[in-house]
């Protein structure tokens, strides 16, 4: 199952014009997208709230799919991304694991280098495109 509900994406910025490339990266384990720009986000914010309800709150969406997309991420990496507790007495709590933080920096980096590869077919591209 594709993940849609979060699609942020990584524009190649064109200077004063309202042309753009927009690179989605996903990591595909089967048919399913095991890892993406809207998990990536996901875990931005975790690491930000470390709070899997606060992150839920300003990703717009609800606790049940937050946890849904956190345990997809966890299924498909050899270890956990995300570590959560359930509250309680002690209160519960959402961590990033070690794991996370370089997949999710891997991640970046991959996005990164392909926003640089793009630019020369954009570049040439750009030019056939209306203004």
């Amino acid at each position: 199952m594709r993940d849609t509900s979060l699609s942020p994406t990584y524009p190649v910025a064109v200077p004063d014009s309202s042309q753009a490339i927009k690179l989605r990266l996903r990591i595909v384990r089967g048919e399913e997208d095991a890892f993406g720009p809207g998990k990536a986000q996901l875990l931005e914010s975790l690491l930000e709230t470390a709070s899997l309800n606060r992150t839920a709150s300003a990703l717009k969406m609800s606790y049940v799919k937050a946890l849904a997309l956190v345990r997809a991420m966890n299924e498909h990496f050899r270890e956990p991304l995300v570590e959560h507790t359930r509250g309680g007495r002690q209160g519960g709590g959402t961590r990033v694991t070690p794991a996370g933080q370089r997949a999710l920096a891997e991640y970046q980096a991959i996005c990164g280098a392909s926003e640089a590869a793009a630019q020369p077919g954009w570049r040439r591209l750009r030019k056939l495109v209306k203004d």
